[in-house]
């Protein structure tokens, strides 16, 4: 833990009103977290905090790049990621960090570690489905990349051939059952 001290947010003996703090992030970083997606990355974390007497409000942006390997060729292009995680954190007997968007923080506590939502808020910028830029845009990536791209005409084919099969004669009567019905 002594390797993310430097996330850790002190608030005791802070005035009550807006904060920020800024973070840079490097592969170390993910180390921590055991998250090996990307070998490079480089990114910007501005952490507004706003304290109150009975609260705190936390809002991470996340924004810079990270090298993923594409869905497709499996080729590593740099993505940008742009992100925003916000939640609240309140005192109470126990920590507790069940919900998404509440922390509870124990009375006793006058810091409190921001290293895990620095994380989850990086991860939940990433994109679901990862694919090269090249692809998009129609260029080939890599010439020696195999694609695993659906070919619209084959399925069109395969359309084709489903309709000129012969429907069984048991379906049909049904089929016409229904059409009469409607009629």
């Amino acid at each position: 833990m002594k390797a993310l001290k430097s996330y850790d947010i002190k608030f005791s003996g802070l005035k009550n009103g807006k904060h920020q703090y800024k973070f840079h992030l490097d592969r170390d970083f993910f180390k921590f977290f055991e998250y090996d997606e990307f070998d490079q990355c480089n990114i910007d974390i501005l952490v507004d905090f706003n304290k109150s007497d009975s609260l705190f409000e936390f809002n991470i942006y996340t924004s810079g790049t990270v090298e993923l390997p594409c869905d497709i060729s499996g080729e590593r292009y740099d993505q940008n990621i742009d992100g925003e995680l916000d939640f609240i954190v309140k005192f109470g007997p126990a920590f507790n960090d069940d919900r998404d968007d509440l922390i509870i923080l124990p009375y006793q506590a006058h810091r409190f570690n921001i290293a895990q939502q620095i994380y989850e808020s990086v991860i939940l910028s990433l994109p679901i489905k990862r694919i090269h830029p090249d692809i998009l845009s129609g260029k080939k990536a890599n010439p020696n990349a195999k694609y695993m791209v659906n070919d619209d005409s084959s399925s069109a084919n395969e359309e084709k051939e489903e309709n000129n099969q012969e429907i069984d004669p048991r379906w049909a009567a049904l089929k016409k059952i229904l059409t009469d019905k409607k009629q």
